[in-house]
């Protein structure tokens, strides 16, 4: 089965929908590290004073909010080099293959492909993303490093034992 390679605006439509997901993560720990500076901040005092409480605070917003970017890694990463998918990339309905098997390219490549464009950043990153705009396989420059393309369709489930059963939103 020839599968077709998804469009930019397709693939930017579920990236829209991962980084909404993300942000979302992102409010709680944003909200207890605002709240602990808050409680820190002294008017009388030009500056912060390290309040017990405040400083608690701080700290378990900062640890919620590296367990949400380790979350991520798993789910933008890990997850969606394992099944091929992100819940953007579900609603979508595009999915990311190895291009040699086209089968989902495995977790350690998945997390590559998540994390690299993240540590250049700047300028080589907005290339990366543009790149499918007027590359003729509609590959980014790390899917073509990572030897990946995002196609058209799902992947297909086979059933071992019974039915199956719809995949949820949020996995």
């Amino acid at each position: 089965v020839v599968l077709d390679p998804a469009g930019w605006w397709t693939r930017a439509g579920a990236v829209f929908i991962d980084i909404l997901l993300f942000l979302s993560m992102l409010v709680v720990p944003i909200v207890f590290v605002v709240v602990g500076l808050v409680l820190c901040w002294e008017e009388t005092v030009e500056g912060f004073v390290a309040d017990g409480a405040g400083v608690l605070i701080i700290v378990v917003g900062a640890v919620l909010g590296l367990g949400a970017f380790v979350w991520s890694g798993w789910l933008f990463g890990y997850r969606q080099g394992v099944s091929g998918t992100t819940p953007g990339k579900r609603r979508r309905r595009i999915q990311l293959i190895d291009v040699a098997t086209g089968e989902p390219p495995g977790g350690a490549r998945g997390v590559g492909r998540w994390l690299v464009p993240g540590l250049v950043g700047g300028i080589p990153q907005l290339v990366d993303i543009l790149w499918p705009v007027w590359d003729a396989r509609n590959q980014r420059l790390i899917d073509k490093v990572m030897r990946t393309q995002v196609v058209v369709g799902l992947p297909q489930v086979m059933p071992v034992d019974g039915p199956v059963e719809s995949p949820s939103p949020i996995s």
